[in-house]
């Protein structure tokens, strides 16, 4: 399973409005409307982070290379990314006239962090920090984006390290929420093996002593990962009598 873990940053709209507070700002008031700065990516199997910027390669290439990564990709991690950064990146690919990636799943560390727990904030530099796994790059705000619009280098080079950073926790965000994940692909689907967990792929998925997991109308095997944690079932009922790791999907 191909699994690429994604973040990017765009530049904000610009425009000209009166105030600060309850304005309705129409569009020919906006003289230019946001774009995608740059993206860092990481392969799930390497420790390279790759990273790409309309400073660095223009923005057609860089797309392009964003494309060849999502068409390549069985699931793609990210943080928000279903509602930011996938929708953003599907708007600079049919500006290019390019089609839509290969089909691929989508894994929201933001949906899982916001339906489950309850944090202070659920931001990931807070979220990250509350687990222990690092922080965020700070740097001097929107000035910072300025900087990066004109073409400072010295700005750039900070971006790229922020944007880093940010793919950088995802693996380490994702491990410590493997068992509250609901993983979009099941691992049973490329591994065979009888024990293979539906949500991280090891050979660790136990039928629990107490094996029933009751649904509305039938009852089913109950399992659990003595890897990650998670909780599954088979997707057959008990009454079937089949119980194949196809069979098996994540509850939640």
């Amino acid at each position: 399973m191909r699994i690429l873990y994604l973040d990017i940053e765009t530049a904000p709209n610009e425009g000209k409005f009166w105030g600060l507070f309850k304005q309705n700002i129409g569009t020919h008031m906006v003289s230019k409307s946001g774009y995608t700065l740059c993206f860092a990516a990481k392969w799930a199997d390497s420790k390279e982070i790759m990273f790409s910027s309309v400073y660095g390669d223009g923005n057609e290439l860089m797309m392009h290379k964003m494309w060849a990564l999502l068409d390549h990709a069985d699931v793609v991690v990210h943080y928000n990314g279903k509602k930011f950064d996938i929708p953003k990146l599907n708007k600079e690919f049919v500006l290019l006239r390019l089609p839509p990636p290969s089909t691929y799943k989508q894994a929201d560390l933001y949906q899982c962090v916001r339906s489950n727990f309850s944090f202070m904030s659920n931001k990931l530099d807070w979220v990250c920090h509350e687990l222990g796994i690092g922080n965020k790059v700070r740097h001097k705000g929107m000035s910072l984006w300025d900087g990066c619009m004109e073409g400072n280098e010295d700005d750039w080079k900070i971006m790229e390290r922020y944007n880093k950073q940010d793919v950088r926790l995802l693996p380490r965000l994702h491990r410590r929420l493997l068992p509250w994940i609901a993983w979009p692909l099941s691992y049973a689907l490329f591994d065979a093996h009888p024990k293979t967990c539906p949500n991280c792929g090891k050979h660790s998925l136990e039928a629990l002593t107490m094996p029933v997991y009751p649904g509305t109308v039938n009852a089913y095997v109950a399992y659990k990962c003595g890897h990650c944690g998670a909780n599954a079932r088979s997707r057959l009922p008990i009454k079937s009598g089949v119980h194949k790791p196809h069979t098996v999907r994540l509850v939640r």
